[in-house]
């Protein structure tokens, strides 16, 4: 029986922006998922400052109002916690674990991909969900030239339907051709530090609330 599909969308946020909407929408709109937990960075594994996590937070929640997505405190609880980084394989386990009758996909962009290998426990990581690789048009992966052990986990996982993906529970590797925005998330903090305008690049609410509480002003200092 094919399982429903529910869609995990982690990163920094910082500030959310119109590229990540875009990403969602087309998860939820095009590959048929029915919900979106975005699940914020509490603190980076590789030592990157973040923004406080209230204000990213609630950016998130200005943006993912809607009941097909969820915000997840998940990483930001555990960072607080114990004070140390909390890595995509303890996140997995515990949303994965929340209902056995649904399918996790975890959203990432070809680089993530491409660097899986340097991530902690890579090789587990889809013991508990499926990968869903956001890929650019004509942005093909040579398996030839990339990390040997990374290569024969594409070759053996990849899907090429997303009925394959509805039909178990983890596992899967498929890639979604997908008009990426050229959106940067440092040129955003850039711009508002300086009070240039940014539409275009986050939405009206996230701009109008970033400078009013001059959440990247520092930025530019």
């Amino acid at each position: 029986m094919p399982k429903k599909l529910i869609g995990i969308f982690g990163g920094a946020f910082d500030p959310v922006h119109n590229g990540h909407s875009a990403i969602t929408k087309y998860c939820i709109e095009k590959l048929c998922m029915e919900k979106i937990i975005v699940v914020p960075t509490g603190t980076s594994p590789l030592n990157k400052k973040l923004t406080n996590d209230n204000f990213r937070l609630e950016m998130l929640h200005k943006v993912f109002h809607e009941d097909c997505y969820e915000i997840s405190e998940y990483e930001v609880l555990q960072s607080k916690k114990n004070n140390n980084p909390t890595y995509t394989i303890d996140t997995l386990k515990y949303l994965t674990a929340r209902d056995e009758q649904t399918s996790y996909a975890f959203i990432m962009g070809m680089d993530s991909l491409l660097n899986l290998h340097q991530w902690f426990q890579w090789e587990s990581l889809l013991n508990y969900c499926h990968f869903i690789v956001i890929q650019r048009k004509g942005n093909n992966v040579d398996l030839n030239t990339i990390n040997p052990l990374l290569s024969n986990l594409i070759k053996k996982n990849t899907a090429l339907t997303l009925d394959e993906l509805s039909q178990n529970g983890y596992g899967g590797i498929y890639f979604a051709k997908f008009p990426l925005m050229p959106i940067s998330s440092t040129e955003i903090r850039k711009k508002l530090s300086q009070d240039r305008d940014v539409s275009g690049l986050v939405s009206p609410e996230i701009e109008k609330y970033s400078k009013e509480f001059k959440i990247y002003h520092s930025e530019g200092q």
